[in-house]
């Protein structure tokens, strides 16, 4: 299981991007491409889901743990960390004779008992916080200057020579190795930080992708938006939508403002190559020791883009990089001394072809690009516009593993039963689709009015200001991806039957609200 973090649903090639990803093209030919896919609006959530297959408010991340309020602190599914409700898939996994091994990101507790070695997995080399920077140890904000890495449920310290994606795909290779004797099977966690922000890439994948994007992002998503159309990815009669709130027209910008953007971008680029070269270091691995063949690859991204910038108007952060001596020049950006974003212009980019960003439940917030490669069962090069989730990742897993879910007990203790259900089915073309018409899945975080539900090829959506107005909206999602028009006045039964539907998610799902009034105006900026 191979995980982008933050990575925007068309920036590889297989979704429409112009950054080189062979190795990932390559699973998409030999694979299934799922075009309709669903993860939380952001990391920790999206996360515990997959793990589980369990709805993100029972297990633990309502919110995500830095985001609690004093209102949500202490009610069930808000610990903040995976709660004791549920069993986690490399548990299972690792019951059943599997060696389970994890690299990358953890963010699913910081403590004892909570570590990703208390979790099932066998082996582990984890960042513990929800993202740091890649070439050091230095955290990822004022409030955690340091970031915390944990091998084997141990204080760890990195390598001199450390860059993140690089590092965690020797850990895993070396992993794979240290076992090979005792000839059981593995279930590899993947949790890649690339391209998370700060940008930062050994300097040859910059220097591949300088000046590649001095065209600016209005061209590049329109390539992007183009190429979409020719891969039978989004219908042919949609056209190009205006760029979202915010982004300026990129001839708008001064020269010099061009030229710094496009170089972020570069930076970006280079990011999401050096993870695709990494992952084809991994395959060739399992290639020369013979169990490629007998491999299921899963590759996708934990939610949709990121517009973050850290470029101006965040006086904490403007203090603390003065202090580590951070030095974000035109010429410094993406070495390890400096820590940048790549603003909403790009993010817009790597959104193509939806609206919104990370954080919120927009499809540019939660739908992602997946791409699941096992030529025993699954024909190469078919694609599905089937919905699907990732709680919908434990059932499959356990599905072509035979192994059972524990079900409702597990060593002593009551657990929840999966919410998800396995796409095998789906994969092996016995189906169509799993869940039918009438099924409704329901996604919530924050607890600040950022509230969706799905039933067959439509949505409801409701999300507050300012990245809203507060007001239900009903979209036909097959016919309408890009959640444009607004049919709640056209179908005014289906939209209070959904609302309903919603509402009662709610309810079963245990989510509580921020603060008192559950239409306050916050923004956290995501």
């Amino acid at each position: 299981m191979l995980i982008a973090d933050d990575m925007g649903y068309s920036d590889v090639g297989a979704f429409g991007g112009e950054i080189s990803t062979p190795n990932i093209d390559a699973l998409a030919r030999g694979g299934m491409k799922f075009t309709n896919f669903h993860a939380g609006a952001a990391c920790s959530p999206s996360r515990s889901m997959m793990l589980t297959g369990i709805d993100n408010h029972l297990v633990g991340l309502g919110t995500m743990a830095e985001d609690l309020s004093e209102r949500q602190k202490g009610n069930p599914g808000y610990e903040g960390h995976l709660n004791d409700r549920v069993v986690t898939l490399p548990t299972v996994l690792k019951d059943a004779g599997y060696n389970t091994y994890m690299v990358g990101k953890w963010h699913l507790g910081h403590d004892e008992g909570h570590l990703p070695s208390d979790k099932g997995f066998t082996q582990s080399f984890a960042l513990i916080q929800g993202a740091a920077t890649h070439f050091s140890q230095m955290g990822y904000s004022p409030g955690s200057p340091i970031a915390t890495y944990k091998s084997n449920g141990k204080d760890a310290q990195l390598p001199a020579n450390f860059y993140s994606t690089d590092f965690y795909t020797n850990k895993l290779i070396e992993f794979i190795n240290q076992n090979r004797k005792d000839n059981k099977p593995f279930f590899i966690y993947g949790a890649f930080t690339s391209p998370h922000d700060p940008l930062q890439a050994p300097p040859q994948y910059i220097r591949k992708y300088m000046g590649k994007y001095d065209i600016g992002w209005d061209r590049i998503r329109e390539q992007r938006f183009q190429r979409l159309k020719q891969l039978g990815i989004i219908p042919n009669n949609l056209q190009l939508p205006p760029r979202q709130p915010g982004v300026p027209a990129w001839d708008s910008l001064t020269p010099e403002k061009k030229r710094y953007n496009a170089k972020l971008m570069a930076i970006y680029a280079g990011m999401v190559d050096n993870l695709d070269t990494n992952i084809g270091r991994l395959i060739a691995h399992l290639k020369s020791i013979g169990e490629y063949d007998n491999t299921i690859f899963i590759f996708m991204s934990d939610n949709g883009a990121a517009a973050h910038d850290f470029s101006a108007g965040h006086k904490e952060f403007e203090d603390w990089f003065k202090k580590e001596g951070i030095n974000n020049s035109y010429e410094n950006i993406g070495t390890k001394n400096s820590f940048v974003a790549y603003g909403e212009g790009w993010a817009d980019v790597s959104a193509t072809p939806f609206f919104g960003f990370k954080g919120r439940v927009y499809e540019g917030g939660i739908r992602v690009p997946v791409i699941v490669y096992y030529p025993k069962a699954i024909k190469a090069g078919t694609k599905t516009a089937a919905f699907a989730s990732v709680m919908d990742f434990m059932p499959t897993f356990l599905d072509y593993a035979g192994v059972k879910h524990p079900g409702t007990s597990y060593q002593g203790r009551p657990i929840l039963p999966m919410n998800g259900r396995s796409m095998r089915p789906l994969l092996e073309g016995k189906a169509a689709r799993i869940y039918g018409e009438n099924d409704a899945i329901g996604f919530e975080l924050f607890g600040d009015g950022n509230r969706a539900l799905f039933m067959g090829d439509w949505k409801v959506l409701r999300v507050n200001k300012p990245r809203g107005d507060n007001q239900w909206k009903l979209f036909n999602i097959a016919q309408d991806p890009r959640e444009v028009v607004d049919l709640g006045k056209q179908y005014p039964d289906k939209l209070n039957k959904m609302i309903s539907l919603y509402e009662q998610y709610e309810k079963d799902k245990g989510v509580v609200y921020f603060d008192d009034d559950p239409d306050k105006v916050f923004d956290r900026g995501l």
